[in-house]
């Protein structure tokens, strides 16, 4: 309102003196004087008043005397509030009106006292006005604060002519905030979490003590902040994408980044994100991914096209969902022989054919009866695997609780310890997974075996029951969907690393079925593998292996790994992840499992149990992952040094050979072809641990640039440290004395081979001739090759296969040495007529020779006889030269040739051969009784001299040339050097990058003669 305008008043008084006279001569004589009368003066004290409050006043009264003069003036108050006066004793009086709170009238009396000692009086009354002034308030118009952070907005109010009485806030829009108290002279609260920056107004207004008030506003923009986990989904939602509609998080969308992503290229996705009104949820700076909120019927397949074409951007789409019915199939099947319940020792002897429980024929299928068999009496280094899966029951029984720990996500978005499982009603699929993979109990009334029994396992549950709005709290569980999402998989699969995981198995999958068509089905392999592949770098980087489930989708020929064919990131997935096949009893493929070039491995995953007691069986490519993860953890239990790209290079060398399916080659599948070993994979770990393992130091390496790595070291004396031994005998009519004389002497050379101080293993086969007419007897017992000691350590297990040697016919006069070689290296197996089984007359089955990786391989081809040979022949039935030259020489296999005899024909096949091979034909009497000094200076031979090659076992990417390719002739004590030539592939980027070249030098391209590991650092762009 306004203020009232202040004035004065000046009341002047006159006096008006009146002079009398005579018109008399004043010459004339003087009268007596008439005396006049004294009368009081006259007083005006002033118009009354009207001031306002505050106002500085001052008024003159008037006085007139008739009969004199003014001889004084006094003022006094006669009423009202007190004041405080000035000019009491003169005409004009003075003062402030003081503040009040309401309208006050002050009553003053002018008393004016001529020179008589006459008095007069006059009144003035002034009226004090309560003037109603409006406060001030001052505020920020305007705040930034990021989301989740503590807000105070400070007001200034002041009230020049009273004081602030009361304070109110109100918020006037956006997202409404709870807040305490509202009637402070500051405003408290905490920033909301936002998906998108957001704006909050409030008032403020201020009252006066008059009640006056005065009102501003301020804008509180609060910022959404990315957090550094991955946020939970605020529920789901169908879309349609590349025609298919799939299930996705509500308004959300992935974009992962390459790992050397600049800060430029960043910026401008942040930038992107902002100018197509979305927001940050999540970004992991560690797995470069980021999650991407976008506003209510906003497009994200628009946002997912935009995104995806920039710079730094690996892959953009959507967070989908992972239903339960894809992880498994647990039948009711009800096997005829009911579980056992006696005390199971460590492993039942290998003579019994009593089952360990329903659905256990996979022990034996991955021969891991025979390898808890060697493991007795030993201990492994403490290793902890990881399992990604549904939860495990707090009252399991498989794994000792000592060996496991649970984690799941806590309604921030970490990860933390929990006792047991939320969803134990829905899902038994975690519980399966790690009774595979780690399970082992044999107290009484219980048979329980996974693979690996010493194992630690972590087991992260990412499958959990959800509210609508997304979140994970109790109140709403039982009414709840169980959802799951991809970064359910990836944050779970991260946090199972970080705490420590060396081995993560991963039984999860794209949501393609087999009713898809392939098209669908391969397309959407190759987008989920694209998804995972930033998780598969992380793995990369902290030398983790994954081991992934190949699926259950039917497809058969999956044999691209990503989208783009020259992905830079194929190299992650070649070295640390293992993707597994499932196969049945029969040792074939499953028809559900998915298969093609991109799958590493088979394990069983048909109608196999673990002990559980209700008789139940699973069936899925989830538990055949399972066994490969316990494999891969009792490998690097044995040795520790181990890396990951090192342990898959294992487990996938040693393994068996898998013979695909006539339905499966009819639609071009052509792998995998390697079946599961764990016996085979232990022993070649075994002779890593006497491996020199050399460290380099870390290599700076940017894209563009070059420099070279030197690799120079002496060969020890033994040349190598492990040589595996293949007897291969000829069990032809013509060999009997010959075969006596072996066994005779085979204590002789077993020792003499043994006591070299070198790790060395044997193996005992042999060959007569396919028993098909022309060349060789079915009713004598001819085969072309029979295994009857795979490849072992055990000295007195190679004895008795030689022992077991026996002599069949043969018939003609050449025999099937080079089947019986090819069988030897392969263990491939050989279907005559090709029906797709081995039950045929003449057929070989698949079988493990047992051929450690890492060992330098010698075969001793006894014989007195030439070769059939089927690139003479084109009906045997059988390997030809070239076929066997050549795949000896890809194995880096040896040949020795012990000769009895001196028939000219056979001298030049057993030539040939061992020429090829660098090997030497040694020329035995007629009965082979110098066989043992022939054998001995075999190895002699094999020993003497070496080439040397380098295999890169990881960051082949990195490696542009190794000079020279190939070091011939080696002695031992001879130092030698390779340069190794690097090349950077990767940008300079937001932090250090960190990466590994892994070199396996081999001696005649199979012995292991040291491991190397160069490490290469990328630095950063302020670096």
């Amino acid at each position: 309102m306004k203020k009232t305008k202040c004035f004065a008043l000046c009341l002047i008084a006159t006096s008006i003196l009146t002079a009398c006279g005579s018109d008399k001569d004043p010459s004339s004589t003087s009268e007596t004087p008439k005396v006049v009368a004294n009368t009081a003066p006259s007083v005006n004290a002033g118009a009354d008043l009207i001031v306002d409050e505050n106002q500085s006043i001052s008024f003159t009264g008037t006085a007139e005397d008739s009969t004199g003069t003014i001889a004084s003036y006094a003022w006094q108050q006669t009423s009202g509030i007190d004041l405080e006066l000035s000019g009491l004793d003169t005409s004009t009086l003075s003062f402030t009106a003081p503040e009040v709170d309401e309208e006050q009238v002050v009553v003053f009396e002018l008393v004016a006292t001529d020179d008589g000692g006459l008095t007069a009086s006059d009144s003035i009354s002034i009226t004090i006005k309560n003037v109603l002034v409006e406060p001030t308030l001052s505020l920020n118009e305007r705040v930034t604060v990021e989301e989740n952070t503590e807000v105070e907005i400070t007001s200034i109010a002041e009230d020049s002519n009273g004081s602030i009485v009361s304070y109110a806030w109100q918020q006037t829009d956006g997202i409404i905030i709870e807040i305490d108290n509202l009637t402070n002279d500051s405003l408290k609260f905490i920033a909301p979490e936002v998906d998108f920056d957001t704006t909050l107004t409030f008032d403020l207004t201020v009252t006066d003590n008059d009640g006056q008030t005065a009102t501003s506003s301020v804008f509180v923009d609060v910022t959404n902040v990315a957090a550094s986990v991955m946020s939970i989904p605020g529920g789901s939602e169908n879309i349609v994408i590349d025609g298919q509609t799939v299930e996705a998080a509500l308004n959300e969308v992935l974009v992962h980044l390459n790992d050397d992503v600049t800060e430029a290229e960043l910026e401008a996705v942040f930038d992107e994100v902002s100018n197509n009104d979305a927001g940050i949820a999540s970004f992991d700076d560690a797995l470069k991914v980021l999650q991407i909120r976008v506003r209510e019927g906003a497009s994200e397949n628009s946002l997912i096209t935009k995104i995806g074409e920039m710079g730094g951007v690996r892959h953009a789409g959507l967070n989908t969902v992972i239903e339960s019915k894809n992880l498994s199939l647990i039948s009711n099947y009800n096997h005829v022989i009911k579980n056992k319940n006696t005390v199971i020792q460590y492993i039942a002897e290998e003579s019994t054919d009593e089952p360990l429980f329903s659905g256990d024929y996979w022990v034996k299928a991955v021969a891991a009866d025979k390898a808890w068999d060697a493991l007795q009496e030993r201990t492994l280094a403490p290793v902890t695997l990881g399992v990604v899966d549904t939860g495990i029951g707090a009252g399991q029984i498989s794994i000792e609780s000592s060996r496991l720990t649970r984690l799941r996500a806590q309604e921030n978005g970490q990860f933390g310890v929990v006792e047991g499982d939320d969803t134990e009603t829905d899902s038994s699929h975690g519980l399966w997974v790690s009774s595979f993979i780690a399970g082992h109990n044999t107290s009484e009334g219980s048979a329980v075996y996974g693979v690996d029994h010493s194992a630690n396992l972590i087991h992260t549950d990412i499958y959990v029951k959800r509210c609508k709005d997304g979140s994970t709290t109790e109140e709403c569980s039982s009414e709840s969907p169980i959802k799951t999402y991809i970064t359910d998989l990836i944050a779970g699969t991260k946090a199972t690393i970080d705490n420590g995981a060396s081995i993560v198995n991963i039984s999860w999958g794209d949501t393609s079925t087999c009713a898809d068509d392939s098209q669908v089905r391969l397309k959407s392999n190759r987008n989920w593998r694209l998804q995972q592949t930033n998780l598969v770098e992380y793995a990369k980087e902290k030398d983790v292996l994954l081991v992934y489930s190949a699926g259950n989708n039917c497809e058969k020929n999956d044999d691209q790994l990503l989208v783009d064919i020259n992905d830079i990131a194929q190299d992650a997935w070649q070295t640390n992840t293992l993707i597994v096949a499932a196969t049945d009893a029969d040792d074939k493929e499953t028809d559900f499992t998915r298969m093609g070039n991109v799958v590493n491995i088979a394990a069983p995953g048909d109608q196999m149990g673990w002990g559980n007691t209700d008789g139940s069986l699973g069936v899925g490519t989830s538990f055949s992952a399972a066994l490969v993860t316990g494999s891969a953890g009792i490998v690097k239990g044995i040795n520790s040094s181990l890396k990951a790209a090192e342990i898959k290079d294992i487990l996938v060398a040693t393994s068996s050979n898998l013979t695909l399916s006539e339905e499966s080659k009819a639609l071009g599948t052509t792998g995998p072809t390697q079946l599961l070993n764990i016996h085979s994979a232990i022993q070649t770990a075994d002779l890593t641990v006497d491996s020199v393992l050399e460290v380099k130091a870390p290599i700076a390496l940017s894209k563009g640039d070059k420099t070279t790595s030197q690799l120079s070291f002496t060969l020890p004396e033994t040349t190598v440290t492990a040589i595996d031994v293949m007897f291969l005998i000829d069990v032809s009519g013509s060999y009997t004395d010959d075969i006596a004389s072996l066994k005779e002497q085979a204590d002789n050379i077993l020792e003499n081979l043994s006591g070299r101080g070198i790790n060395v293993a044997f193996g005992v086969s042999a060959f007569s001739d396919f028993p098909i007419d022309g060349y060789g007897h079915e009713y004598d017992g001819d085969e072309a090759f029979y295994l009857l000691q795979s490849v072992t350590t055990d000295i007195d297990a190679a004895k008795t296969g030689i022992n077991n040697l026996t002599i069949y016919s043969g018939n003609d006069y050449q025999e099937s040495q080079l089947e019986g070689l090819y069988q030897a290296v392969t263990g491939a197996g050989r279907d005559i007529d090709n029906d797709g089984n081995y039950t045929s007359l003449g057929d070989i089955e698949p079988m493990n020779i047992g051929w450690r990786e890492g060992a330098l391989k010698v075969i001793l081809l006894a014989t007195d006889a030439p070769f059939h040979d089927s690139d003479i022949d084109e009906n045997y039935p059988g390997a030809g030269k070239t076929e066997v030259i050549n795949v000896l020489q890809e194995k880096g296999v040896t040949v020795f040739g012990l000769q009895s005899g001196s028939i000219g024909l056979a001298t030049d096949d057993l030539d040939s051969i061992v020429l090829a091979t660098k090997g030497q034909t040694f020329l035995l009497s007629y009965d082979s009784n110098e066989i043992a000094a022939a054998i001995s200076s075999a190895l002699d031979e094999a020993l003497k001299e070496i080439d040397l090659s380098i295999e890169v076992i990881s960051g082949e990417q990195w490696v542009e040339t190794i000079t020279p390719v190939l070091i011939e002739n080696v002695k031992p004590n001879e130092e030698v050097t390779f340069e190794i030539n690097l090349k950077g592939i990767k940008n300079a980027s937001l932090e250090e990058l960190n990466y590994e070249v892994i070199l396996w030098i081999r001696g005649d391209g199979s012995a292991v003669v040291r491991r190397v590991v160069i490490p290469i650092t990328v630095p950063t762009l302020a670096d």
